[in-house]
C-alpha cells in the first residue's frame, strides 16, 4: 500500500481515537468516594450494595452507566466468592457454620424470689445445593422456691435447593415441657418449600409437608403414656430490614393432626449494638387445640436477650 493510500486510513484512526478516548475515560472515572462506597457496601451484603448503587445513581445521574457497571462487577465477584465458600463448606462437615447465640435472665429477691433464664442458639450452614439449620433453646423459671416453667427444645432441618427458590425440606424436632403435659415430643416431617420474596431487605419463605408426631405424656392418671399421630406441617418465615441496624422477623408454624393441632408464632425485633452483639425482644405464643387434661391450651413467652453473632 502506498503512503498516499494509507494516509486517509491513518487519519481516520487518529480522529476516532481522539473522539472516543476522552469519553471512555470520562465514563470509567467515578466521582471521589463513590467507588469506595460501593466496594464497602459490597463487602456487607447484597441489600447494602443495592442501596449504595441507588444513592450513587441519584446523586450522579450522568455517571449512571459507570456506576451500574462497577456495581454489576462487584455483584459478580461477590457471587463467585460465595460459591467458593459454599464449596469449601461442603468439603468439611465442621466448616461454614454461622449463627446467633442469645441469653437473657432476670432475678428478683426480697418479698418475692423469682429467677428467669432464657438461652437459645441458631446455626446455619449453606453449600451450593444444601442448607442445614440447627436450633436449640431452653426457658427456665423458678418462683418462690418452686419451678414454674421448664421448656427445652431442639431441631434440625435440611433443605435441598432444586433452584434458587424451590427446595425440598426435611425436619426433625424434639421438645420437653412438663408444665404443658409433655415429657418428650418428637416430630419428623418432609415436604417442600418456596422462597416467595428475596430482595430489598425482605425475605419470605413458606414450607409444607406430611409427617408424624410422638407425644410422651407426663404422668397422668387415666391417660395413655404415648400418643402417635400423623400430622401435616405448614410454616412461614418472614424477615424485614427496617434500617441498617434493625431487623423484624416473624415465624409461624402449625402441626395439624387428627387429634391435636399445634400452632406457634414468634415475633422478634433485633437491634444491632456493634459488629458482634445485638439486643433482641421476642414474643412467642403457642396453642394446642387438645392439650392434656388440666392444661391450658395457650402459653405465651416474652424474652429480652443479648445476641452474639458469629
Amino acid at each position: 500500500m502506498s503512503i498516499y493510500k494509507a494516509a486517509p486510513l491513518t487519519a481516520a484512526l487518529i480522529l476516532f481515537s481522539s473522539a472516543t478516548v476522552p469519553v471512555l475515560a470520562q465514563e470509567a472515572v467515578l466521582p471521589a468516594g463513590v467507588e469506595a462506597m460501593l466496594r464497602k457496601a459490597a463487602g456487607r451484603d447484597g441489600a447494602a450494595l443495592d442501596l449504595a448503587e441507588s444513592l450513587a445513581r441519584d446523586a450522579f445521574p450522568d455517571q449512571g452507566e459507570a456506576i451500574a457497571t462497577l456495581a454489576g462487577s462487584l455483584r459478580k465477584d461477590r457471587a463467585e466468592a460465595e460459591r467458593a465458600q459454599k464449596r469449601r463448606a461442603a468439603a468439611n462437615v465442621f466448616a461454614g457454620w454461622s449463627g446467633d447465640a442469645e441469653a437473657g435472665g432476670a432475678l428478683s429477691t426480697g418479698n418475692s424470689d423469682d429467677k428467669t433464664l432464657s438461652l437459645r442458639i441458631d446455626l446455619v450452614k449453606e453449600t451450593v445445593k444444601w442448607r442445614h439449620q440447627v436450633t436449640a433453646g431452653a426457658d427456665f423459671q423458678r418462683a418462690d422456691g418452686e419451678n414454674s416453667k421448664e421448656r427445652f427444645e431442639a431441631g434440625y432441618e435440611a433443605n435441598y435447593f432444586i433452584d434458587p427458590r424451590f427446595y425440598a425440606a426435611a425436619e426433625m424436632g424434639w421438645e420437653r415441657d412438663v408444665f404443658a403435659g409433655y415429657r418428650h415430643r418428637l416430630t419428623e416431617t418432609v415436604g417442600a418449600g418456596y422462597v416467595v420474596l428475596d430482595g430489598d431487605g425482605r425475605r419470605l419463605s413458606v414450607e409444607g409437608g406430611p409427617g408424624a408426631r410422638h407425644s410422651f405424656l407426663a404422668d397422668m392418671p387415666g391417660e395413655r403414656s404415648v400418643k402417635n399421630e400423623f400430622v401435616f406441617r405448614a410454616a412461614a418465615d418472614f424477615s424485614q430490614e427496617i434500617s441498617d441496624s434493625t431487623k423484624f422477623a416473624q415465624t409461624a408454624k402449625s402441626l395439624i393432626g387428627a387429634n391435636n393441632t399445634t400452632l406457634e408464632a414468634t415475633s422478634s425485633l433485633t437491634a444491632r449494638i456493634n459488629a458482634l452483639f445485638s439486643a433482641r425482644v421476642a414474643f412467642t405464643v403457642r396453642h394446642e387445640t387438645d392439650p392434656p387434661d388440666d392444661r391450658k391450651p395457650t402459653d405465651t413467652l416474652s424474652r429480652a436477650t443479648l445476641v452474639y453473632t458469629f
